[in-house]
């Protein structure tokens, strides 16, 4: 008995390796975001569009109807900001990319107080938690996280690192 034991724990462990290097070849990773550019292209571009935010104080609140699926997005900022006619919003999944949304904005009527307002509407209504990136383009961009909450407010990444927002 004692021979056969002592050779079944290294090889348990040569078995179980070759499992993990069969599972490791036959997946994907889908929490590393790929791109054409190469990640560090992507990197700068999302780092420039979150400063050009901070200078201009861009900030949103963004307005869930869970019910409804409806969305609002609220802006503020700096006087002199063009905005545009539709933002991306998008919702992504901190563990499944195959669960991220990107939902288009259309600019809609000013609120009370003249601040510019978009609108949108999710496709499924997500639960759970998960990272908010609302930008136009790679013009400016807000981050956040939500968790199922009625409202939220972005702000500029660096801002929020910086204890600023």
């Amino acid at each position: 008995f004692w021979p056969w034991f002592i050779i079944a724990l290294p090889a348990s462990a040569v078995i179980a390796s070759l499992y993990t290097v069969s599972l490791a070849v036959r997946t994907t990773d889908s929490l590393v975001v790929s791109s054409e550019d190469g990640m560090d292209v992507v990197a700068s571009r999302h780092l420039a569009a979150e400063r050009v935010a901070a200078e201009n104080s861009i900030r949103a609140t963004l307005a869930f109807d869970l019910d409804s699926g409806a969305i609002k997005a609220t802006l503020t900022a700096d006087a002199g900001v063009d905005w545009p006619k539709t933002l991306q919003l998008l919702l992504s999944h901190p563990a499944f990319a195959n669960r991220d949304q990107r939902i288009t904005m259309t600019a809609a009527m000013p609120d009370s107080d003249g601040n510019p307002v978009w609108s949108g509407h999710f496709v499924e209504i997500p639960g759970g938690r998960w990272y908010v990136v609302l930008a136009d383009g790679d013009n400016w961009r807000l981050s956040g996280s939500w968790s199922g909450a009625s409202a939220l407010q972005l702000a500029p990444a660096r801002a929020m690192d910086d204890g600023q927002g």
